[in-house]
């Protein structure tokens, strides 16, 4: 077998001359490669040659595909049915994803952000690119909305750490101030178990508020005006038209919201852990698979279940792209 601990060496080399030359081979290789594609593509055979083509120029994509999505699922996928002596284990670590008291809670909020989250902040972000359609400012209305979705999840936490900030610290919570207005108790974030789930969904909400209303208004302002002055010219009232006619218009765009936000509240984990939201009754199983994993000693039972949480993930997702990719076929048919 040829040994490649030279090609380690030089990659890792402390000189700026090793590094320099590292990515001058890289570099290489790469334009080699588009070499020998180009040259593969001019020699294609004449029949079927734009399908010949088209496979050549994509099968860089699918090798990298391959590399770092396919492969890494069958081998996740293994790990959950196996223990920690890598034998066969059938549905055990997901009988104790199911089973334990942890995992079941994690499995539980996570349901309720997939269910609360995109469907809040689709409505949200609706409501507002309708309301400031056309009106004078609408542009900076729009980038103040979208404003939140360019923080980071860690930086939002820190933003609603503060609003979230118990009373008789400094500076006091602006949430818990206003709830004093209307003599309402203080929110005991994050020490609450009953309510830190929602709290920290009301972050995700306020994230993701903005990028459903941009996509939303770029998808109203594609309605044809047509039918909405038909619609008035019938007699329909603005919310009949809105309805009626908006909403089944824009419908493509609504799924691609929901879907996107759907999937983002599956992967949640910034915020539980900026949070700690997994010492209070508020973790979920991206969070929580990560830290299984983390506390996981190698060869240990750990590995294995981290490795369940995560196809558990993965079989919450992949409803959400199939329909995803049922709604894009159902709609090239239309056109």
């Amino acid at each position: 077998m040829i040994s490649l601990d030279w090609l380690n060496t030089w990659a890792h080399s402390s000189h700026w001359y090793g590094k320099i030359g590292f990515a001058i081979a890289v570099s290489a290789v790469f334009l080699a490669v588009i070499g020998l594609l180009l040259l593969l593509v001019d020699r294609a055979p004449k029949t079927g040659r734009e399908k010949w083509q088209a496979f050549l120029f994509l099968l860089p994509a699918l090798i990298l595909t391959l590399i770092g999505f396919v492969i890494p699922i069958i081998s996740t996928a293994i790990s959950s049915f196996t223990n920690a002596n890598g034998d066969w284990a059938g549905f055990s670590n997901f009988s104790w994803a199911f089973g334990n008291v942890e995992a079941r809670k994690a499995i539980y909020n996570t349901l309720k952000w997939v269910i609360i989250a995109p469907i809040a902040a689709t409505i949200i972000g609706l409501a507002y690119a309708t309301v400031i359609d056309g009106v004078r400012g609408e542009s900076f209305a729009k980038a103040l909305v979208f404003l939140p979705t360019a923080i980071s999840f860690v930086g939002a936490a820190i933003i609603w750490g503060l609003m979230y900030q118990e009373p008789g610290l400094l500076p006091s919570g602006l949430v818990n101030v206003v709830l004093g207005w209307f003599h309402l108790g203080p929110l005991g974030f994050p020490t609450n178990s009953r309510s830190i789930t929602y709290l920290l969904i009301v972050v995700m909400i306020w994230i993701q508020a903005g990028f459903a209303t941009v996509v939303l208004s770029a998808a109203i302002k594609g309605v044809p005006t047509e039918l909405l002055e038909a619609a008035k010219i019938d007699g329909a009232s603005a919310w009949q038209a809105f309805r009626r006619i908006t909403i089944p218009q824009i419908r493509p765009s609504l799924v691609v919201v929901l879907v996107t936000i759907s999937v983002a509240t599956l992967k949640v984990f910034d915020l539980v852990q900026a949070f700690g939201a997994q010492q209070y009754g508020g973790d979920t199983l991206a969070n929580l698979m990560f830290t299984t994993f983390k506390q996981a000693e190698p060869g240990t039972i750990g590995e294995h279940r981290s490795s369940t949480l995560a196809m558990l993930i993965f079989i919450l997702v992949v409803p959400f792209v199939a329909f995803q990719v049922r709604q894009m076929i159902d709609n090239r048919r239309v056109r």
